[in-house]
């Protein structure tokens, strides 16, 4: 044989080898070939708009008439009537001191009264001892969870709670002995006090401690001309001292305007009321009406939106990241590579069986990684629990899986 012969059959044979190979990996690809489904689940899902605004409401100033050390009479949030005392300015800390011990011993005499006049027969000194302990389980919790200052609140309660209790045990000469003690004490100290400037809520409405200088100029009469930059400049600029020591939420009603986009303003100005979502304030959504859609002198939306829902957090807030909740969808979730188009039908392949049948989708709306479908209840098209094809090769070519 020549030696040329004997190479060229080499050749040949080591590429009939090769096209055998490859066949062979085909053929074990098409047949190991996985099908992977996913089940149908319903899903709710949100069309919404995240961005960042400011509050806008009807806000007095509460100003102090002299320099001093000052005592709020009143808390965030709290109601406040017109000419009601907010606020007591002291001389000095010492003064400050003394002004409260004398309330904290007013509050223990009215405690040891009440607890007298309901308690003196035992009638209700079950009830009291489980309120002391559903306190104490309370305040324990809300110690646990950080909750410092909400913990105090129910401090302040057991304080009373258990003077009351004591006060009804030692029964009736028990309790002048304690009364005229408390009384003594607070008439010492009474005597001491210089007195205190009152300060006065000039409106009713809901009193806040902290102001930012912006209480007199972001009403509700510049809305209408609210601009990008005016938002901006409120939540950057680092917030004047006008003086004052709080101010007074004088209307049941608040506001929030934020920039939006072009399309979003279009789509806001076609609905009535959407959901507001403050995630750094709580953790419920607000149901908002839609006040006003505008475009400033730049050409920037603005939209702002109107409620009558009050929460300490929200009075004393002016500058918040929002999600303005436009619609909530709920249907089946359908995976975007499960989502495929056959003869101008949107649908997606299921697994029944051995079998695999293409079901007509009905979607609504979509994700960044699923769509959200009707559940039709029509014979044929997509129901919760199908497994749904998402990846396998060939799939239109599939009738029956080995």
């Amino acid at each position: 044989m020549k030696r040329k012969t004997f190479f060229a059959y080499i050749a040949v044979a080591l590429l009939a080898l090769v096209v055998l190979g490859y066949m062979g990996y085909q053929v074990i690809a098409n047949f190991t070939e996985k099908i992977v489904t996913a089940d149908a689940v319903k899903v709710t899902a949100e069309d919404k708009i995240s961005t960042s605004g400011i509050f806008v409401r009807e806000e007095t100033p509460v100003y102090a008439q002299e320099g001093g050390t000052v005592e709020f009479l009143v808390g965030d949030g709290e109601k406040v009537a017109k000419n009601q005392e907010v606020a007591k300015f002291f001389s000095d800390e010492n003064q400050l001191s003394l002004y409260r011990q004398s309330a904290a011993l007013a509050k223990e005499i009215e405690s040891v009264k009440y607890a007298f006049s309901h308690m003196a027969d035992g009638s209700d000194s079950v009830k009291l001892d489980s309120l002391i302990k559903m306190n104490l389980i309370k305040m324990g919790d809300k110690l646990e969870r950080g909750q410092v200052r909400q913990a105090d609140e129910y401090s302040a309660k057991l304080d009373a709670m258990i003077v009351q209790r004591g006060a009804a045990q030692k029964g009736n000469g028990g309790y002048e002995q304690i009364l005229e003690e408390l009384e003594a004490q607070k008439a010492g100290l009474d005597n001491q006090l210089a007195g205190g400037r009152a300060v006065q809520a000039e409106v009713a409405g809901y009193f806040v401690g902290t102001v930012d200088g912006r209480e007199e100029t972001l009403t509700k009469d510049s809305l209408a001309a609210l601009t990008a930059a005016q938002i901006k400049a409120a939540q950057e600029q680092q917030a004047p001292d006008n003086g004052a020591i709080g101010k007074v939420v004088g209307a049941y009603e608040w506001y929030f305007a934020a920039p939006v986009g072009e399309e979003q303003a279009r789509t806001l100005r076609n609905q009535s009321q959407v959901k507001l979502r403050f995630p750094q304030l709580m953790a419920e959504d607000i149901k908002a009406d839609i006040y006003d859609v505008h475009q400033d002198d730049t050409g920037a939306w603005i939209a702002v939106f109107r409620s009558g829902y009050m929460h300490a957090s929200l009075l004393s807030s002016r500058d918040q990241q929002v999600d303005i909740v436009l619609k909530t969808y709920t249907g089946v979730k359908v995976p975007k590579e499960a989502l495929r188009q056959v003869e101008g039908v949107w649908g997606c392949y299921c697994l029944e069986g051995a079998r695999v049948v293409f079901k007509p989708v009905k979607w609504v709306f979509q994700t960044d990684s699923y769509y959200v479908a009707e559940e039709t209840g029509e014979k044929g098209s997509l129901a919760l629990y199908d497994k749904m094809v998402v990846k396998a090769k060939n799939i239109e070519n599939i009738k029956v899986v080995k």
